[in-house]
């Protein structure tokens, strides 16, 4: 409810969002969620009639998700986001760290009713202080005394169910801190906008209401430098896209969202104008999965074709935008999407096979394994991205040192084998979805901070440059991303034996599914 309430306001108001904290007070659920918009300085210059139409949509918010989606899902997106806020604000206060965020708990005595949602601060010990709910004009009174009536019965029938349940668990005699009969007063409030340099860009996620494709939805919203966001699919997804933006639009947080849907036989470059002109990041969590008994080539065929749709369509509105691609087979897909960007005169290196996941994995099996800290952990993997062509470089990362060379094989076939790990561990019903979403995010914020004029370097696989001297023309490995996008392709070095074995073993490989992908762009072109 506070999430939806201060994004709506930066909307109506164009305020930046980092300094609204609407309290939300009463309930949870239609007229119970009471937004006092009277305490924040924003809103004051907003009128009655105004007032009554922003409470109005904070009750009705999740409703409009609902609909948005078709009666397919509700605000899944935003409640994780929200759920997380509270979650964050709970862990703070444990951590020594007090925090407030508004939360229903039980009451004082004195209060009008024993559960009510305000501010809340949290600390060592979870709730330390229940606040009240401030001051409050003429209209949020009115709706107080409403809110109160609905809620007292919903109330009521909690603790008429508590009458007749019994937890089965040994009662026990921990002495409990008593409930304040009177709430506490309003905490001081302190705004502390983000002052940091941030981005103002157009992000877009083609397959944005898949299973990849949501939650790195949910991540690219959040993100400091995005100021629109564009989620595409096709209407046959399980979720509407339309319904995807709508859920996200609610988050408080800078980013714009709309939603764009395909027919399946729709060509994006006919339909996509408007969302991919002025785009400067465009994610592609696309394709099929391949199935089992299914050939590589066939793989290939099948993905490569949707891969060029929205490739051609980015030629076409939005040539100088970075895309990041996360269509299986990567490792000839994106050979066949910057051949052919190369053969329409655009530049190839605009298009970069995300990679990211191997490192985010092999960082967190080396920290698993060591107990170092994983934010000082940056295992680079260079190859490919498919089985024996992804090499972790363990023997470059400090904590990794003290690794038997058995710990070194068992660790690296890890790495390769992860994705098939999660498969397993969901019983055939998905895939790695989460974490290439967090990977794919990782990757789009190294993108966008490059662009904000902030070099930063991640792993991606990317068209090599003859004088660089790579033994393959498209290899992963470090690289740093600028104003421009790609301003550096590393070097592989400083390799240990075991590592220079592998590495030859990948390039073996790779080097067939680089040519599959060539071969593929040789037999079309971008329809510009």
């Amino acid at each position: 409810d506070i999430v939806r309430a201060n994004k709506f306001v930066h909307e109506a108001t164009g305020a930046p969002v980092e300094g609204i904290d609407v309290p939300v007070v009463g309930g949870h659920a239609g007229a119970t969620i009471l937004p006092l918009f009277s305490q924040v300085p924003a809103c004051w210059y907003m009128t009655a009639e105004q007032i009554v139409a922003l409470d109005k949509h904070v009750q009705d918010a999740g409703t409009d998700v609902v609909n948005a989606k078709g009666g397919k899902g509700s605000a899944t997106l935003s409640m994780a986001y929200a759920g997380a806020k509270f979650g964050n604000a709970v862990l703070c206060g444990l951590a020594g760290i007090e925090t407030t965020e508004c939360a229903y708990v039980i009451r004082g005595s004195e209060e009008e009713l024993p559960y009510l949602a305000s501010k809340v601060t949290f600390g060592r010990n979870g709730v330390k202080e229940a606040h009240g709910f401030g001051p409050m004009n003429a209209y949020e009174r009115g709706r107080l005394a409403e809110c109160l009536a609905q809620l007292k019965d919903e109330i009521a029938a909690g603790v008429g169910y508590a009458q007749t349940q019994e937890l089965a668990i040994e009662k026990r005699s921990r002495a409990v801190a008593a409930i304040p009969a009177k709430p506490s007063p309003l905490p001081l409030t302190r705004y502390a906008p983000d002052m940091e340099k941030t981005g103002s860009f157009k992000v877009c996620v083609c397959g944005g209401a898949g299973g990849i494709g949501q939650p790195l939805c949910l991540l690219m919203a959040q993100n400091p430098h995005v100021s629109e966001l564009c989620v595409v699919d096709l209407t046959i997804a399980m979720v509407p896209a339309e319904g995807v933006a709508t859920d996200l639009s609610h988050l408080d947080k800078k980013s714009k969202v709309k939603g764009y849907a395909l027919d399946k036989d729709d060509k994006p470059l006919d339909k996509l104008a408007e969302c991919l002109t002025g785009c400067h990041l465009v994610l592609v969590p696309a394709g099929l999965p391949r199935k089992p008994g299914m050939a590589r080539a066939d793989l290939l065929g099948v993905n490569a074709g949707i891969a060029k749709n929205i490739v051609e369509a980015c030629a076409e509105f939005c040539p100088d935008a970075i895309l990041g691609l996360i269509v299986n087979p990567v490792n000839s897909v994106v050979p066949a999407m910057c051949e052919l960007y190369k053969k329409a005169g655009l530049d190839p290196r605009k298009i970069c096979g995300v990679t990211s996941l191997d490192i985010v994995r092999a960082n967190k099996f080396v920290h698993d394994a060591t107990g170092a800290p994983v934010e000082g952990i940056d295992v680079p993997v260079v190859g490919g991205h498919a089985g024996a062509t992804i090499l972790p470089l363990f023997s470059q990362v400090p904590a990794a040192k003290s690794f038997t060379k058995e710990q070194i094989v068992a660790m690296d076939k890890h790495v390769q084998d992860a994705g098939t790990d999660v498969v397993n561990a969901k019983g055939g019903k998905g895939s790695a979805t989460l974490s290439m979403a967090y990977a794919g995010a990782k990757f789009g914020n190294a993108v966008l901070y490059g662009l904000a004029d902030e070099e930063t370097t991640e792993c991606a696989y990317i068209m090599r440059d003859a004088a660089e001297g790579a033994p393959l023309p498209y290899l992963a490995s470090k690289v740093t991303f600028g104003k421009t996008g790609v301003v550096k392709a590393h070097c592989i070095e400083n390799l240990s034996e075991y590592e220079q074995g592998r590495f030859e073993e990948c390039l073996s490989q790779l080097k067939g599914e680089i040519n599959a992908g060539v071969q593929y762009a040789q037999t079309t072109s971008l329809a510009l």
